[in-house]
């Protein structure tokens, strides 16, 4: 879907996005779902490393964070692609990238390169620490960007060992960040026509969630939770786990009329907690967590720990919007958290399908003034 065609708040913002795997996907699938038109340059037969993450033949990343892009089939370790990116660039708003510092400075693709031909573009690099510093250049994955920023230690209580985390905890915020200064330096080229340069580091945003943390730092280390019968899951007897969430004296006084556990009523944080906590663990195991969450006067104290599968049927969710649908399949992936209602019905989700790789690679080129003997040129040649 060219530009001309899109709805939504960014209809009219051009991205091209030379990024890889999981950070960049995330920050332009937020944009695509807020009307940006994204062409996602990949590598010629194999595409993005996010196709080939698992071994499903159905591409849960793919489908999940590419819907409503368009996909330029682009070799850019051919010498030739260079001259294809320059030529592109400017026509486009903003460039987003998360390779190596300084790996597109020595392809003649960096920002100054980029920003003579186009002084208002908006380059936004994604990168685990950032364009500079001493550990600029360093590898990693979301478990060593989560280590680094302190994340990791703070999911357990202190001396405990870390965790190994079955989500990303730094991707996903980093992208965050990436979508916040591309919007931010969009509205400034508004006011003053210049571009600007981005530079989202992975460890910056993961530290942000310790920001209270690090302000004590200085004084005292970070106080890590003591063990609470009021802040705690719960086994229930049909194996799920529900979540407890009742510290003031109003909802622990309901929660405990809620369990029938009048001993309880005058329990204090940090006073015999191991004893509540073993009371209200026989409770719950009496019932399946289905019973629970509906049992009378439990309503906000006591909720669910869903899967990903729950979340699919979940009416809450489903009444939101929150789960979407692609266009012309069955397939269902989470909608564009942010809502935005108004009188104009702004779309905040892209549901049209994943591109295959390269499908727009003749639209785009031809869009953006190649030739259909240019085309045909870098095809031979390979680069496309």
């Amino acid at each position: 879907m060219s530009t001309n065609e899109r709805t939504g708040p960014l209809a009219h913002l051009r991205v091209l996005d030379l990024s890889r795997l999981y950070p960049g996907a995330f920050c332009t699938s937020l944009l695509a779902d807020l009307g940006a038109d994204v062409v996602k340059v990949e590598a010629p037969g194999f595409g993005d490393g996010l196709r080939m993450m698992t071994p499903e033949p159905f591409k849960a990343g793919h489908v999940a964070l590419n819907r409503g892009k368009r996909s330029l089939s682009l070799d850019l370790k051919n010498g030739a692609a260079a001259d294809v990116v320059r030529r592109l660039v400017v026509g486009f708003d903003v460039l987003v990238e998360s390779h190596r510092p300084g790996a597109l400075e020595q392809m003649g693709l960096g920002y100054d390169d980029l920003a003579a031909l186009n002084p208002g573009l908006l380059w936004c690099s994604l990168t685990g620490f950032g364009s500079d510093g001493p550990l600029a250049h360093a590898a990693g994955h979301d478990i060593t960007y989560s280590g680094y920023a302190g994340v990791l230690q703070r999911l357990v209580e202190p001396g405990a060992a870390p965790p190994v985390p079955q989500i990303t905890l730094a991707l996903q915020p980093g992208a965050l960040m990436g979508v916040i200064g591309i919007l931010s330096a969009y509205a400034q080229r508004s006011v003053t026509g210049h571009g600007a340069r981005i530079d989202a580091s992975l460890v910056d945003a993961a530290m942000w969630s310790l920001a209270e943390d690090v302000a004590r730092a200085a004084t005292a280390p970070a106080p890590g939770w003591p063990a609470m019968a009021s802040r705690a899951t719960y086994r229930c007897a049909d194996g799920r786990y529900v979540t407890v969430a009742s510290s003031e004296p109003r909802t622990w006084a309901a929660l405990c009329a809620g369990l029938d556990v009048a001993e309880l009523a005058d329990h204090r944080i940090g006073v015999a907690e191991d004893a509540a906590i073993a009371r209200l663990r026989s409770v719950f195991a009496t019932k399946a967590a289905s019973a629970w969450l509906t049992h009378p006067g439990l309503a906000g104290g006591v909720g669910p720990v869903n899967t990903p599968g729950d979340l699919l049927d979940d009416p809450h969710l489903a009444e939101r919007g929150a789960i979407t649908t692609i266009d012309g399949t069955d397939t269902r992936v989470l909608a564009n958290p942010l809502r935005m209602r108004g009188p104009d019905g702004v779309t905040t989700t892209a549901t049209s399908p994943p591109p295959d790789i390269g499908a727009h690679t003749d639209e785009v080129l031809t869009e953006h003034g190649f030739t259909a003997a240019e085309i045909a040129a870098l095809r031979e040649a390979s680069v496309i």
